[in-house]
C-alpha cells in the first residue's frame, strides 16, 4: 500500500502525518478528534495540553468501552452458535436428515 501525506491542523499546530492509511479513515479520524475537542469546549476553555490530555483520555475510554462490547458480542455469538449447532445435531434425526 502507498504511503501518502495527510497535513492537518489541530489545537493550533500543523501536523504532517506519514501513513499507509487511506486518506478518508485519516479524515474521518480527525473529524471525531475535532468532535471531542468541540464538546470539551462547550463545557469550558482549557490550555491546549490538558485540552491533547482530556482527548486522549476520551479515545482511550472509548477504544476500551468498544473493546470490551465487541468481546461481549463475540463470546455471545460463540455461545449462540454452540447452542444451534447442538440444536442441529440434537434434531437432525427426527428431521430425517442424515
Amino acid at each position: 500500500m502507498a504511503t501518502h501525506e495527510v497535513t492537518f491542523e489541530f489545537l493550533g499546530q500543523c501536523f504532517t502525518l506519514r501513513s499507509s492509511l487511506p486518506e478518508e479513515e485519516i479524515k474521518e479520524v480527525l473529524a471525531f478528534l475535532e468532535e471531542k475537542k468541540a464538546e470539551i469546549l462547550k463545557v469550558k476553555n482549557v490550555p491546549a495540553y490538558k485540552l491533547a490530555i482530556w482527548l486522549l483520555f476520551q479515545v482511550a475510554y472509548e477504544y476500551l468501552k468498544a473493546k470490551k462490547e465487541k468481546e461481549a458480542l463475540e463470546e455471545y455469538l460463540k455461545a449462540q452458535s454452540k447452542r444451534l449447532a447442538d440444536f442441529l445435531e440434537k434434531e437432525m434425526p427426527t428431521l430425517g436428515c442424515s
